[in-house]
């Protein structure tokens, strides 16, 4: 996992979509079983902003911009459905979305503007992770044991996250999606 560089009077965040049980329980304690070192850190999720450097001060602009998007977006569905791979480029398998990649990719470019506006170090590609920086065999194992998911939720709940000083994200801030 990319983690930007942070200066004494800032933090890390992340807003991301829960995967809710049964479903996020699986994921992390498969994700335990590859032995991937992130997977106790990090809730299971689908990223809409990846780790992101911030002064502290900021937080009060940052929870009323990802509000104001929250309330002009209505709650949609996910439907995770079957499995990938970033690799050659990054070692990660993970859980490709058949459903509600439009709606987290506009979700994302909304909220990459103003006071999280970044460039990105990749293009933006919604799925939920399985196994990021463990050995080729435990990636290909993690793409077959999940081949065959399918999970279909509704998403009305986002998280504003904080990346602690013991490399545990915790949540910050829930913003609800109300599509006024």
């Amino acid at each position: 996992m990319y983690l930007p560089a942070c200066g004494p009077d800032e933090t890390r965040v992340g807003f991301s979509i829960p995967v809710p049980p049964p479903w996020a329980e699986e994921i992390q304690q498969a994700r335990i079983r590859y032995r991937d070192d992130y997977a106790e850190m990090i809730p299971t999720h689908i990223t809409i902003i990846g780790p992101t450097a911030v002064k502290f001060q900021e937080l009060p602009a940052i929870t009323v911009h990802l509000d104001i998007i929250c309330d002009l977006t209505p709650p949609f569905t996910v439907v995770l459905d079957g499995t990938g791979t970033f690799r050659p480029i990054s070692d990660v398998s993970f859980i490709k979305l058949g459903e509600g990649y439009e709606q987290c990719a506009a979700l994302q470019a909304r909220a990459n503007k103003g006071v999280l506006a970044r460039p990105m170090r990749f293009p933006y590609h919604p799925h939920v992770t399985l196994a990021h920086g463990v050995p080729a065999s435990q990636l290909d194992i993690a793409e077959k044991e999940f081949a065959n998911l399918f999970a279909r939720f509704k998403v009305d709940t986002l998280w504003l996250y904080l990346h602690d000083p013991d490399g545990v994200w915790r949540k910050y801030c829930k913003f609800e999606l109300r599509g006024r």
